[in-house]
């Protein structure tokens, strides 16, 4: 089981979307209330900074990533098993099958230590989590960031901008395809052929 319990840290976008759906909740007016639990514009931007940046986190844990946080007692295991295989996946194509290896022993060791990472909670919340919440808050291009967009999206109405939910949506699906065809899909196929 993976549990995120106690405060993450999460950019002040992040932070200004988790207050604005406590309030609406109230309201029950906007976008943003749709969120049933306020873990998932969390899980999305996660999901979102690892498709978009590609990048594995850091194996070393660092200790600051943002300066605002939230408290969480939730269980995340079902996405985290997600992520954790798209991880997986991703490790895998920067590094090659086993048999690419010019050192087994090499390779082993540094695939252990990876998987070592990824089943350690503590290392999921304060690495991983802010490591891509931190890649969902960076711009990109001319654009402002996803969470920015995200959290301003609940102004936008239906209106198809780049601030608007159903842009964020089609955004999130298109970036997440490609995921899937660059990293995962290839791993997937090169089993297959054994």
């Amino acid at each position: 089981m993976t549990k995120l319990k106690g405060t993450i840290q999460v950019p002040e976008s992040m932070l200004q979307i988790l207050n604005t759906i406590s309030e609406q909740r109230k309201s029950k007016e906007g976008c943003l209330v749709r969120f049933q639990y306020l873990i998932e514009p969390i899980i999305a931007a996660t999901f979102y900074g690892l498709y978009k940046s590609q990048e594995l986190p850091p194996l070393e844990k660092e200790t600051n990533y943002f300066d605002k946080s939230y408290e969480f007692n939730v269980d995340i295991t079902n996405y985290a098993e997600k992520l954790n295989h798209f991880l997986f996946c991703l490790w895998v194509k920067l590094n090659g099958m086993p048999d690419e290896s010019e050192n087994i022993k090499i390779y082993r060791k540094d695939l252990y230590e990876f998987i070592s990472k990824l089943l350690d909670d503590d290392y999921f919340q304060n690495i991983i989590v802010p490591f891509y919440l931190k890649k969902a808050d960076e711009r990109s291009d001319d654009t402002s960031s996803f969470i920015y967009r995200l959290w301003n999206s609940d102004n936008i109405g239906l209106t198809m901008q780049d601030y608007s939910p159903e842009f964020l949506a089609k955004e999130f699906c298109s970036v997440q395809n490609e995921y899937i065809e660059d990293v995962v899909l290839p791993i997937m196929n090169k089993e297959m052929k054994k």
